[in-house]
């Protein structure tokens, strides 16, 4: 995977709030693990940044389903295994319980 565009997201994180942007950090390193097309994992990447800065569980779980749905997408349209698939599903279900953890109860 390239990640040119991976790398200019990365200074996203410089506008989020700390807790924020480590959760952020980590669901790219996750990310950049994944044998994705730079265009997917460009992609993939703005959902686990939606959902490291979501301010409430109705957030956090939009963000999670729009993720996973690219997913679901990108393996009916044939454009990824069925197994990367399911590894990416797991990188969302990560950054969602790490994010889960940052909300407010």
């Amino acid at each position: 995977m390239t990640t040119d565009r991976l790398s200019l997201l990365e200074y996203e994180k410089l506008s989020m709030k700390p807790a924020a942007a480590e959760q952020f950090g980590r669901s790219l390193e996750e990310l950049k693990q994944l044998t994705l097309l730079d265009s997917y994992a460009s992609r993939a990447a703005h959902y686990l940044g939606d959902m490291a800065e979501a301010e409430n569980s109705q957030q956090l779980a939009v963000a999670k389903d729009q993720g996973i749905g690219f997913t679901e997408g990108l393996l009916t349209a044939a454009a990824i295994e069925h197994v990367l698939a399911k590894r990416l599903i797991e990188v969302f279900n990560n950054a969602s319980e790490r994010a889960h953890k940052l909300l407010p109860q």
